[in-house]
């Protein structure tokens, strides 16, 4: 699966057990159901463009900023003072140490970096503006060496919000112009953001400069690597990425990364069978007036109109019929494959005490799992699987409908 499948690789596996198998058999029928998303639940596309509407505001910030600004211009945000003297100490020591020439590019990158600071809430950089922040960028780095202490800290904050701007800007680009390629690159962009997130809130609740550390940094770095058409993580930084995730969120990557697809196949579902059920609500109105008719007729009883109207019914709800229990049929399988999910997902979120009383979960989740890996490695279908097959799945994925349900509604539970 791509940079995503190479990063699980790269995580530290704890020693073989019964537990592990359950856990990486789960793990790689989730990956393959990512990577085969469209034997499962049909493309990319389709499901993005039920998504979109909840997710193409998550970035932005939603606490509100006081309309009050320092003598710096800089938002009210409770670090300011603090920066401020900071970033006076940067560039005199470096003016002290006869680089000048780096003090003016420093001054002009925090002067850059406290304008970008004044619109935290809505940046969306031009191209030419990407371009100068890679330079602020390159020279915060140069700068950085060569200061210590609050100095230090200061240039780390100002790195901190050029990297954000950068990352804004092209999860933006990317949600504008629907360039989502398949289901690996949606589970990047959506890490990207969740990772984007966290620097808000933690630009925006910062206390004093020393909050923002070295993680906060590899954070924003991570995420401009995930939206690269081919992004490049190493062993390490995923190890290292995977500790910080849990950290921050409570939560290991695989299942922080994961339980987006899961999130985006139940909102995807949910509207399937909203879809299906309105559908099926018109043909059952068709279906009682052309029975209606068709008794009429028999009895001799229609004039020129209502003939017209029959033979129009009876043109029509049969292949209205059918493309309705097709879409029933495939709302009901998805239903399958999206609470199946689920349950592979809670196998790599939990421990196996969460477990204790439902041992057999443990034995269904490594069945079912090995059966969609083989639908996932050979592009079988749903129809092609045994009545046998079909009923593990369907009586696994029942066990995880509500869970599964429930986490698809945060999705949808955008903050204004």
């Amino acid at each position: 699966m791509g940079i995503l499948s190479k990063m699980w690789g790269g995580i530290k596996k704890a020693a073989s057990s019964a537990w592990e198998k359950t856990k990486e058999v789960a793990r790689e029928a989730i990956g393959l159901m990512a990577e085969k998303a469209e034997t499962f639940v049909g493309t990319v596309k389709s499901v993005w463009q039920k998504v979109k509407p909840f997710i193409e505001k998550v970035v932005q910030p939603a606490l509100k900023l006081a309309v009050q600004w320092t003598s710096a211009a800089l938002p009210a945000f409770p670090w300011v003072a603090g920066a401020i003297a900071a970033f006076d100490k940067a560039l005199d020591a470096l003016v002290a140490w006869d680089k000048t020439v780096m003090a003016k590019k420093l001054d002009a990158a925090i002067h850059w970096v406290i304008q970008r600071a004044k619109d935290l809430h809505d940046i969306n950089l031009s191209k030419e503006e990407m371009a100068t922040a890679a330079e602020h960028e390159a020279t915060f780095r140069e700068a950085r060496s060569e200061v210590r202490g609050d100095a230090a800290k200061a240039i780390d904050l100002a790195s901190l919000i050029t990297s954000y701007a950068q990352l804004n800007t092209r999860i933006t680009h990317v949600m504008e112009n629907n360039n989502i390629e398949d289901f690996e690159h949606y589970l990047r962009l959506r890490a990207a953001q969740k990772l984007l997130k966290d620097t808000e809130k933690r630009l925006m609740l910062a206390q004093d400069i020393h909050v923002i550390n070295a993680d906060d940094l590899f954070l924003m770095e991570i995420g401009a690597e995930l939206l690269k058409k081919t992004p490049s993580i190493s062993d390490a930084d995923t190890q290292r990425l995977d500790e910080v995730i849990y950290a921050r969120f409570q939560q290991k990557l695989i299942p922080f990364v994961f339980e987006e697809m899961i999130m985006a196949w139940g909102c995807n579902l949910d509207t399937m069978e909203q879809e299906w059920k309105a559908q099926s609500q018109a043909i059952a109105k068709d279906q009682v007036l052309l029975r209606r008719l068709e008794i009429g007729q028999r009895l001799s009883e229609l004039d020129a109109e209502e003939a017209a109207i029959l033979a129009d019914l009876q043109a029509k709800v049969p292949a209205l019929k059918a493309q309705m229990d097709s879409k029933r049929k495939r709302a009901n399988e998805m239903r399958s494959y999206v609470f199946a999910a689920e349950g592979f997902l809670q196998m790599l979120e939990k421990n196996p005490e969460d477990f204790a009383d439902k041992e057999y979960l443990l034995e269904d989740s490594s069945a079912a799992g090995m059966i969609i890996i083989e639908c996932a490695q050979h592009g079988k279908q749903w129809e092609e699987l045994s009545e046998s097959e079909q009923f593990l799945i369907i009586d696994f994925a029942n066990i995880f409908e509500e869970a599964s349900r429930a986490r698809a509604a945060r999705l949808v539970e955008v903050v204004a």
